[in-house]
């Protein structure tokens, strides 16, 4: 498995469509011009695109444009100087691949000399939060970000 940052041209479209079926509000249609290098992928060695991971920070995120409906309703978490990861998915069983790609985005954090990774989960997530807390990343705060209807929210830190 290969982990890249910028995402590759010729899966820059797969990892926008497998990044937006996770993480897309449920009334969205189409799905959004993605930045590559706001984006890390898994490249299996058959050259198919195993997973994705979004990443947010100063300059933005993965989302090349904020759709109209985030912007009136989304809640970002408080400014941070760590590298937010801006979701994980990976496209069939696990394998590693999820846990390859957060390393991938530790690496970037720390040529872009950021202090640490932060996560932002719903708490209702278990899969999401044990796979955080098995990574080490340990929770900072807890609020009412992201979507209106997410539920509470964990803010997770892990340093680099």
């Amino acid at each position: 498995m290969q982990i890249t940052t910028p995402i590759p041209d010729r899966h820059l479209r797969d990892a926008a469509r497998l990044w937006w079926g996770a993480f897309a509000p449920p009334v969205s249609a189409g799905i959004p011009r993605m930045r590559a290098c706001h984006g890390i992928a898994a490249i299996g060695a058959d050259g198919r695109l195993m997973g994705i991971a979004g990443f947010r920070d100063r300059q933005g995120g993965f989302l090349a444009h904020t759709p109209w409906l985030a912007r009136l309703l989304y809640r970002a978490a408080p400014a941070t100087a760590d590298l937010v990861i801006d979701g994980i998915v990976v496209d069939g069983p696990r394998r590693g691949v999820g846990r390859a790609l957060l390393e991938g985005a530790a690496q970037a954090a720390r040529r872009a000399d950021h202090p640490g990774l932060q996560a932002e989960v719903e708490m209702r997530n278990a899969a999401a939060m044990a796979f955080y807390t098995a990574t080490g990343f340990t929770e900072i705060g807890r609020g009412a970000f992201g979507w209106p209807w997410s539920g509470p929210v964990a803010v997770l830190h892990r340093p680099v």
